[in-house]
């Protein structure tokens, strides 16, 4: 075995100093990320508030004055139906209310970025990297440690196999 002995002290360390890293990594990606999220929260909340205000004077400006009188768009086929509006009068009413609809239902899905964010992302990523070769590090010495007490365990019982077996052999022979 030219594999160095690894005592329980040096892991218990090892691991103790790798736990202490693994929370100062959470707690920092915890709180870049709260940072980001109120910072984008912030940032969406005055362009959301704008692309209402837009939105809101779309739809108030006359352009969809022509929808007053339906309710539902069954009600364009209907008055087609019954011969109160033309073919092309539906056509156009439909299209507007398709217009309307789509202006109504506009919600922007895009993430915000910009040159903040970036840093903050940039900032996590490094914050994950920071510690992870010693993390890396504990984690290999638990395994080969354990590795180690298997071994000594299989050893042991394979000694007291013989031991057993010798015992035996002596108890029969006499």
């Amino acid at each position: 075995m030219s594999e160095k002995l690894i005592f329980l002290d040096d892991l218990e360390e090892k691991e103790k100093e790798a736990l202490e890293k693994q929370k100062a990594i959470n707690k920092a990606s915890f709180l870049i990320n709260d940072a980001k999220a109120r910072y984008i929260k912030e940032k969406t909340r005055a362009r959301s508030k704008k692309a209402a205000q837009e939105k809101d004077a779309i739809l108030n400006s006359g352009r969809f004055d022509k929808l007053n009188e339906y309710a539902r768009f069954e009600d364009i086929q209907e008055s087609y139906g019954y011969d109160c509006i033309t073919e092309k009068q539906r056509d156009e009413l439909e299209a507007l209310w398709e217009e309307r609809e789509q202006i109504k239902k506009h919600i922007d899905n895009g993430v915000y970025e910009d040159l903040v964010t970036k840093a903050l992302f940039e900032a996590w990523k490094h914050v994950q990297d920071l510690w992870c070769d010693e993390i890396d590090e504990a984690q290999d010495l638990r395994k080969r440690f354990d590795k180690q007490v298997k071994e000594a365990n299989e050893a042991a019982q394979e000694w007291m196999d013989r031991q057993n077996a010798a015992y035996e052999k002596y108890v029969r022979g006499s």
